[in-house]
């Protein structure tokens, strides 16, 4: 049986949503002010994954988890 593997990037992107979600900050317009970013950019990262492993570490940090945290699907 053959196991299809996600693209990393959108792994991490499912995984931001998901954080998001769980943290006090609950949706990504409010994400997106605590970190200071555009909520446009918080949704690109979402939608169309993460690419830059900078970006992932410095999420990763932001939320208390590992950058594997945020590539295991």
């Amino acid at each position: 049986m053959e196991h299809k593997t996600q693209d990393p990037c959108l792994v991490a992107g499912a995984n931001l949503k998901r954080f998001i979600k769980n943290s006090r900050y609950r949706t990504q317009q409010r994400f997106a002010i605590e970190i200071c970013v555009d909520v446009r950019t918080v949704g690109r990262w979402i939608n169309e994954g993460i690419n830059d492993l900078r970006i992932i570490k410095e999420l990763a940090d932001f939320f208390g988890k590992s950058i594997l945290d945020f590539l295991s699907e």
